[in-house]
């Protein structure tokens, strides 16, 4: 049986399923990291891109960094995921 993780923002405009296993989880400090999500911590949680599906809502995406760009929900704020154009099989 195949994991299935499924997720919201904070308002529930946007919805999303994660199947199968992350591949990475860990703990950040970044003043980047820690800024963007507003929070003394950032949890990331890696996954494939071809594990991830959007059901509803279309995320707004920020981007400060060349080549990097982050995904939030336009009506609450909150972070929906982080991508990174050098890392193109991965998506946190």
């Amino acid at each position: 049986m195949t994991r299935t993780e499924t997720g919201s923002c904070f308002c529930g405009s946007i919805t999303a399923e994660l199947h199968g296993d992350p591949f990475w989880i860990c703990s950040d400090h970044d003043d980047d990291c820690r800024k963007a999500i507003g929070s003394p911590l950032t949890v990331w949680v890696g996954y494939r891109p071809a594990q991830f599906r959007l059901l509803t809502g279309t995320p707004k995406t920020f981007s400060r960094t060349r080549g990097v760009l982050r995904t939030f929900c336009a009506d609450c704020g909150t972070s929906i995921a982080y991508l990174d154009q050098g890392l193109p099989e991965e998506l946190y």
